[in-house]
């Protein structure tokens, strides 16, 4: 409708209204029927069938609406003055003429579905029926279900005993305005107009006069209150707010009640809250009813789609309308594709039947146009909303009234405030991005924003993470979309070489490259480091054969002759370094010796010190790994220097932290209580929480073996909180095995299984199979100490045939063998355990530097010819 007409039907509805006033002075009253009419909400709310419904063949709320796109539609008719719309969102005639039935049509009744608000309605129930007049606002955005709560606190029995019969139901989206809000309140209230009294006397006069407890529900109450009347609609409700006896409850959008009234909020400072997962869960399934098509991964897919949801009520009755119909793969799809545009039922689009409707309802009436729109689009670009948004919007967004702006926008409630942050539920996100979208400009200087937050990051990344993390999938969204525009390459790589830095962030990291990669508009030396990049990550979540691949396309183009260039032999040990690392965490040592004394020739020609000693402390660290203590004492030595040499203190404390390592397994613990605690301090200092993690993690280890079971605990949980936060699978892993190690020590042998189980999991994920079997070595231990045997065989029978695709493990192996040779000695087959024990024997001793299990080995043969000479055993 165009604007012209639109002025022209105003003033003809001030013309009608002047007129009726004329009217009603003369003590003329029109319609005097619908009038007197009225109804009173107070048992109960009988449900109204489609038919009922008075229906206007006018034009539709959404002018412009087709096949459920509200994209271009206009709200032409909230609460108009020649027109306005009930709960459905169908057009119904002028306000001046709605009757009983049609209010009566508009209020729904109490939802049967209704889940996890239940502490809610009794705060609401709390708050009314304490002494004298109360006032609940029920705030929040459009679909969050303040209707359905407010109904549930109405029909709770304790509020229908103070207000019996006395509880009048206002659906506003059917008034515009003070007068027509009187006009329903004496609809509700079944009061007749009296001759030489104005509509406000009958009310207020009623009001005066009640000797019982009245409550009004003003449902949907933005609709008056952000009208043309929105003084006069303020005036009549702070009116009616002052009879002793009226209570009143105001459901609306917005995070503040209207008025100057004592509102209690229901809620947190937003308003009403989403479904928490369980709730939420259990009214999908109650709204999809029998005909849900579940699967053997059902509860997955729900559980996923509600994630996608965040849990809006609205959203979920929506969707599982669908599910009645579809299977969940299929819903899942639909969304993705779809969007908000699935979210609705019937043809006839409203606030309780479609979230487009409702959230273009919000935008209308509280008149987001212009920059304001502008900032709704940008903000709907961003997956984490704006962190700490006060300080951070002046330098996202250029604009005098961005303040002015955000506070139209958190009155609408189409964002709201979490944390110091701005952040917009998924269903609304989606909606916007899809049909209000972010310009370039403004991509463009989200892009100058992250570059400058990355390049301001402070350099210790323990305190950087955090506040990276806030940020990370809007970083993600910003540079993915300006990269796939051919925007900003150079920018772009910056960005990536920074979050490279966080190992938490390998996923975004991995994404970026392979998107810029795909581009292939970069320059030569770029391409080489972000590939090798790319290896190094791949290699950390696991994929080694994507990780090995990427390497050797790297390599295969460069020459290994002795004439290469110094940048030719540091890009080559670099790939020889890489290599190396992916064949240690696959436990293939050999190989990893050989690629690390490849990459150590290469650095040296490169005549990059750094790289180099870096090398022999990996190499340190493989001989470590094989309990070759003296070799990887010298390699640790050796790379420290060359550390010191070249002033980097970080390097030093790696160095200085492998050496505490050898010490605990030497059992030298007061060396190494001192070497680990100054590396732990040295690492905090510089920011790396991976090393101050495996510090605490040895540390851990090192009070286990001293038996401070307490102390052993809480370092190794602070460990594994910390691996945690980097996303360092490994390392979680680690901690739970020595957890398991921790509770079986002190017989607590159930936690043990639950921590051994959990870290053997773990490891399987991230392909260490030599963990994995170590892990069913340790279960078989804690089995045959509960007396579990055969629980205890299957374990360690289960190890060694993993071991067998790892024969340098020779230290795994015998321990392994060891023990389940101890198994066979409680269950009295001796020749079963002399089997064990002698081969368990050869294994350490063909270590070369495990005399100590040997010694074991030959004291429990010992003790078996004994106990085969007494017919018993001892251990």
């Amino acid at each position: 409708m165009k604007k012209t007409t639109i002025a022209a039907l105003r003033k003809l509805g001030l013309k009608d209204k002047k007129r009726q006033k004329d009217r009603q002075e003369s003590g003329r009253v029109e319609n005097p029927d619908s009038v007197a009419a009225g109804t009173s909400l107070s048992h109960s709310n009988p449900q109204i069938s489609q038919g009922q419904m008075q229906r206007s063949p006018g034009p539709l709320f959404f002018t412009d609406s087709q096949n459920n796109d509200f994209t271009r539609a206009n709200i032409t008719n909230v609460a108009g003055n020649w027109q306005t719309i009930n709960f459905h969102g169908t057009p119904v005639p002028d306000v001046k003429k709605i009757t009983a039935d049609m209010i009566e049509s508009a209020t729904p009744a109490v939802p049967l579905v209704f889940k996890g608000r239940e502490e809610l309605v009794d705060q609401g129930v709390n708050i009314l029926c304490q002494q004298g007049p109360r006032f609940l606002a029920i705030l929040g955005a459009g679909g969050m279900g303040k209707t359905s709560l407010a109904l549930h606190i109405m029909n709770a029995n304790s509020v229908k005993d103070k207000f019996t019969g006395r509880c009048y139901f206002i659906p506003c989206e059917l008034f515009e305005d003070a007068e027509s809000l009187i006009q329903g309140l004496l609809h509700v209230m079944k009061l007749n107009m009296q001759e030489n009294k104005s509509k406000h006397e009958v009310l207020f006069d009623h009001l005066q006069a009640a000797h019982e407890n009245v409550l009004i529900v003003f449902d949907n109450f933005e609709t008056p209150w952000n009208h043309d009347d929105s003084a006069g609609v303020r005036n009549l409700l702070e009116k009616i707010a002052q009879y002793i006896k009226v209570s009143l409850i105001v459901t609306m959008r917005g995070p503040d009640g209207p008025g100057d009234i004592p509102w209690k909020r229901l809620g947190d400072q937003s308003g009403i809250p989403t479904l928490l997962a369980v709730p939420a869960k259990e009214a999908f399934k109650a709204f999809a009813g029998n005909n849900l098509r579940s699967s053997d991964d059902s509860e997955t897919q729900i559980d996923s789609l509600l994630d996608q949801l965040e849990y809006v009520p609205l959203a979920i009755r929506l969707s599982a309308q669908h599910a009645r119909r579809v299977k969940l793969k299929a819903l899942i799809s639909m969304w993705k594709k779809g969007k908000t545009s699935i979210l609705t039922e019937g043809r006839v689009p409203g606030r309780l039947t479609s979230v487009s409707f409702s959230i273009d309802l919000s935008i209308q009436l509280f008149k987001i146009e212009g920059r304001t729109l502008k900032l709704l689009s940008a903000i709907s670009f961003l997956p984490d909303g704006i962190p700490f948004w006060i300080e951070y919007l002046p330098q996202m967004f250029q604009g005098e009234e961005l303040t002015f702006n955000m506070s139209t926008l958190l009155d609408s409630s189409l964002i709201y405030e979490n944390y110091q942050g701005i952040k917009m539920l998924a269903p609304v996100r989606e909606h916007i991005d899809l049909n209000h979208t972010i310009s370039q400009d403004d991509i463009d200087q989200l892009e100058r924003f992250y570059i400058w937050f990355l390049e301001d990051l402070s350099d210790n990344n323990m305190q950087a993470q955090p506040v990276l993390q806030l940020h990370i999938n809007n970083i993600e969204k910003v540079f993915k979309s300006q990269i796939s525009s051919d925007q900003s390459k150079t920018s772009c790589i910056s960005a990536i070489n920074i979050l490279c830095k966080f190992t938490r962030f390998n996923s975004v990291s991995i994404d970026l490259i392979d998107l810029i990669l795909k581009k292939n508009k970069i320059i030569k030396e770029d391409e080489v480091d972000l590939k090798l990049m790319r290896a190094k990550k791949l290699r950390w979540i696991g994929r080694f054969q994507d990780a090995d691949a990427q390497v050797m396309s790297v390599k295969e183009c460069l020459n290994e002759e002795e004439n290469i260039s110094q940048s030719e032999a540091d890009i080559l040990g670099r790939c020889f370094n890489i290599l190396e690392s992916i064949y240690y965490h696959q436990d293939q040592y050999e190989k990893a010796i050989n690629m690390n004394l490849q990459a150590q020739k290469y650095f040296k020609q490169s005549e990059n010190q750094w790289a180099r000693a870096d090398s022999m402390s990996w190499l340190g660290t493989i001989y470590l790994r094989q309990n070759r203590y003296k070799e990887a004492s010298e390699m640790f030595s050796e790379a420290q220097q060359i550390f010191h040499q070249i002033g980097n203190e970080l390097g030093v404390a790696e160095c200085l932290k492998k050496l505490g390592d050898i010490y605990l397994m030497q059992s030298k613990y007061d060396e190494a209580i001192g070497m680990l605690s100054d590396a732990q301090k040295q690492f905090e200092t510089f920011g790396d929480q991976l090393r101050a993690a495996e510090c605490l993690w040895s540390l851990g280890g090192l009070y286990m073996m001293q038996e401070k079971y307490d102390e052993a605990t809480e370092m190794t949980l602070e460990a594994q909180r910390q691996f945690e936060e980097i996303g360092d699978k490994k390392g979680v892993a680690d901690c739970l095995r020595s957890l398991g190690y921790i509770y079986m020590n002190q017989s607590q042998y159930d936690e043990a299984v639950k921590n051994f189980s959990n870290a053997q999991r773990q490891y399987q994920s991230i392909g260490r199979i030599v963990d994995v079997a170590w892990c069913f070595e340790c279960l078989g231990r804690t089995y045959r100490f509960q007396g579990q045997y055969e629980k205890a065989k299957e374990a360690f029978t289960e190890a060694l045939q993993l071991f067998e695709g790892f024969p340098g493990e020779k230290y795994y192996i015998g321990y392994t063998l060891l023990n389940f040779g101890y198994l066979f000695s409680d269950i009295k087959d001796f020749a079963g355990a002399r089997r064990k024990y002698e081969e368990a024997r050869d294994i350490f001793d063909s270590h070369g530097q495990l005399e100590k299990e040997v010694d074991y080995c030959s004291e429990a043969l010992a003790e078996l010819d004994e106990a085969e000479a007494t017919g018993s055993i001892s251990e």
